[in-house]
């Protein structure tokens, strides 16, 4: 029902991935609404967002929907808003969020005195990345996921609150929306 009549061709929709046409303002707006009409609670959707964000932390990239959705599921927190919420790790969110991670790792690798935990080369490219995390784990893949899920169980504390006030706000508001529309359809 709701399928382009010419669907998109790989390129464009990796351009879509990075830029999307509708624009970012209408793309968040859109995404926004979506969060505000799920029927369940604030502290649900607020719990399953902050999930969401911190999965974006682990280098499982790919995994992190699934990751987001089982880890609302086991707290009781909203799936579909903890998918959205990976959405927050982005190509723009990504290296910084994979740099905390694997920084952390590290120090926690060094404080704990586990040999291997290396530093990142001057230029590290994908190829290198997958290289390095098939031949040495210990050097980038084992502090990078240490050093992530840290970053998750830190984050949620922190982002929760945040979330929790932007929908409680929000619902409010298309609340108040609906009410006053009821009471001049009924005048």
């Amino acid at each position: 029902m709701f399928k382009r009549r010419k669907p998109l061709s790989l390129l464009e929709t990796t351009r879509e991935l990075f830029w999307p046409s509708m624009g970012w303002k209408r793309a968040l707006v859109y995404t926004k609404n979506r969060l505000i009409r799920l029927s369940d609670t604030t502290h649900s959707i607020a719990l399953g967002l902050s999930i969401g964000m911190g999965v974006s932390f682990t280098p499982l990239l790919g995994t992190h929907f699934i990751q987001a959705g089982i880890l609302a599921w086991l707290f009781r927190g909203n799936v579909f808003s903890a998918m959205m919420g990976t959405f927050v790790g982005n190509p723009w969110t990504f290296p910084f969020f994979w740099w905390g991670g694997f920084s952390l790792g590290r120090y926690f690798f060094e404080i704990l005195g586990i040999e291997g935990a290396g530093a990142l080369p001057d230029t590290l490219t994908v190829s290198l990345a997958l290289e390095m995390m098939t031949t040495e784990p210990m050097t980038l893949f084992m502090p990078w996921m240490l050093g992530g899920y840290i970053l998750v169980v830190a984050t949620i504390p922190f982002s929760y609150p945040v979330y929790y006030t932007l929908i409680k706000a929000a619902k409010a508001a298309r609340a108040k929306t609906i009410a006053h529309k009821q009471k001049q359809q009924a005048s």
